[in-house]
């Protein structure tokens, strides 16, 4: 048994992603989930279509958070 890295197991031609640490990590996910908290506390389900509401949560979001993290760039 080998002990194997992420970076090995990525198919050839695959992007690569930075690594964060784990404050990094915390961070992103303390604002990916202050933003997830604006959209219930407004009762919205779907975060495309929050409008102004959450705004700069959201940018701060993407700001913090790796593509992979949130799923799709603003």
């Amino acid at each position: 048994m080998s002990d194997s890295t992420p970076s090995d197991s990525k198919p050839a031609g695959s992007q690569t992603h930075p690594v964060f640490t784990r404050a990094q990590r915390k961070a992103c996910h303390a604002k990916r989930d202050a933003f997830f908290e604006c959209l219930d506390a407004n009762n919205i389900a779907d975060p495309d279509k929050a409008g102004e509401t959450c705004k700069d949560l959201r940018r701060i979001m993407y700001e913090k958070c790796p593509f992979m993290y949130v799923d799709r760039p603003e």
